[in-house]
């Protein structure tokens, strides 16, 4: 059963070491400005993304629906997305279209949070199977479901394949997500699950798609890889893939250098000052799910301590850099650690200030 799953996946993803890989933000280094000629009340963290002001540039990552459970812990995060004016992924609605019965699991985000930037998620092996017809009742449904802003179309073929049940069935995605870009008036995301999006994929996705965002979803954060392996029995395969991907702040870079839309960056990112290294190197926002979820099973007080946790190490790191603006801080001054260089360097991608090569 779905639902079995998805309790599966919150029952291992928040009681087992599911986190692999380096994301390599170790390697990023902000140049601390001693004299950085604002004040910390000068700091103004807010964006706008999708025609949203957003308090900070964080959503909160797709993690959960279908399931008592599951609406438990999407209404204590939709809670927190509209007192921050922050956004919020909700997971695959695959299961809320098929068992109308679990749809409430997901409506509990538009209800709780009626005015923040809400993205709808559906994964991109079930939408490569549906006829044209089928398909734009599928995005019409999970948009209407939670009152999406934006829609996203998850890659996840590496935990299609650990999975038992499990559909890696990719062939003839892009066209479906071409469809999707035309039918679904609603900015389209397409992201990673914890594997990373690379330079090749993005320009697939610019000269094919046009997508709104991309979201890379490197490793160094929770690996599906892992959490499918468990329920599979399966770990000894899972070893020999462990760290399977592209690391988060590469993955950034790779991206950036043949895209110019939104860059939202997940993968491992654990605190504001990963948040902001993300969004120096070329990232526009940043996501991050399984210390939602940690917090939020622990209830909405410590989910919302957390994210202004976040919050506040954010504003730190743009002060401490000098920056007054978001926009200033995706200009400021970065150094590289050998991994990062002799990455981009081998995949000739730019690594001087490879923000500002599109």
């Amino acid at each position: 059963m779905i639902e079995s799953r998805k309790d599966d996946h919150i029952r291992i993803a928040s009681g087992q070491n599911v986190e692999e890989g380096n994301n390599l933000f170790n390697e990023v280094q902000l140049i601390h400005m001693a004299l950085p000629e604002i004040d910390l009340d000068d700091v103004d963290t807010s964006i706008t993304i999708f025609n949203k002001r957003l308090s900070f540039p964080f959503i909160i990552g797709a993690m959960t629906g279908g399931t008592e459970t599951a609406e438990k812990i999407n209404t204590i995060l939709a809670k927190c997305a509209e007192e921050y004016g922050i956004g919020m992924y909700v997971g695959s609605q695959r299961v809320a279209i098929v068992k109308p019965e679990t749809a409430r699991s997901f409506r509990v985000v538009a209800e709780n949070a009626p005015t923040a930037l809400k993205i709808a998620n559906l994964g991109a092996p079930q939408v490569s199977r549906l006829d044209e017809k089928v398909l734009s009742d599928w995005v019409s449904q999970a948009i209407d479901m939670i009152n999406a802003d934006a829609i996203a179309i998850h890659l996840n073929p590496a935990q299609e394949v650990f999975q038992p049940e499990g559909e890696p069935w990719f062939r003839g995605v892009i066209d479906k997500l071409r469809f999707i870009k035309r039918v679904a008036n609603r900015p389209l995301i397409v992201k990673e699950v914890g594997n990373g999006i690379s330079m090749e994929v993005a320009k697939a996705l610019v000269s094919k798609v046009g997508p709104d965002a991309i979201d890379v979803a490197g490793t160094g954060g929770t690996s599906f890889i892992r959490i499918e392996s468990i329920r599979a029995g399966t770990t000894d395969e899972a070893d020999v893939f462990s760290g399977w991907g592209i690391p988060t702040a590469i993955s950034i870079c790779e991206v950036r250098s043949v895209y110019n839309g939104v860059i939202i960056a997940s993968g491992g990112i654990r605190s504001g000052l990963d948040g902001a290294k993300a969004i120096a190197i070329g990232a526009n926002a940043f996501s991050m799910s399984r210390p939602l979820l940690l917090a939020a099973l622990k209830g909405y007080d410590e989910a919302k301590r957390f994210i202004g946790k976040l919050l506040r190490e954010f504003k730190i790191a743009m002060f401490l850099t000098g920056s007054r603006s978001v926009d200033e801080l995706g200009k400021a001054p970065i150094v590289f650690g050998p991994t990062i260089i002799s990455w981009l360097s081998q995949r000739n991608i730019p690594c001087k200030h490879i923000r500002r090569f599109m």
